[in-house]
């Protein structure tokens, strides 16, 4: 892979990861836990965002990870050996994510974004 394409690739991933969590917050709003996991629509479509941001984890270089290490990004690309949760304990940690994950992981990507704008560039 060339420098540009991977420049791109890695603007791609970290836009795909960051728009995920933003549609999780705005898919969930403030419903409770029990609201959340009665939920026949949110519920779905919030898990294959988490999906998403798992896969996207992983993909992303390692290089580039270590360039934004206020984001547990290990804890991101594990969080895809538990979806779609199949037991309580998994679900347990989907909420977790959604409470205590999404939150900083968004915060820290908006940080990053200013300090290493370079990263966030879609540029040929």
């Amino acid at each position: 892979m060339n420098a540009t394409s991977n420049n791109l690739y890695v603007a791609s991933l970290l836009a795909n990861f960051f728009e995920a969590g933003w549609a999780i917050q705005v898919l969930v709003g403030d419903a409770s836990q029990a609201q959340y996991e009665a939920s026949r629509l949110a519920r779905p479509e919030v898990e294959k965002h988490l999906r998403h941001m798992a896969d996207t984890a992983r993909n992303l270089p390692e290089d580039v990870r270590g360039q934004m290490p206020r984001v547990d990004w290990e804890s991101w690309v594990e969080l895809g050996e538990h979806l779609p949760p199949r037991d309580a304990k998994a679900r347990a940690l989907v909420w977790t994510v959604i409470e205590a994950w999404l939150p900083p992981a968004g915060q820290e990507l908006r940080r990053y974004r200013r300090q290493l704008p370079e990263l966030w560039r879609f540029e040929m």
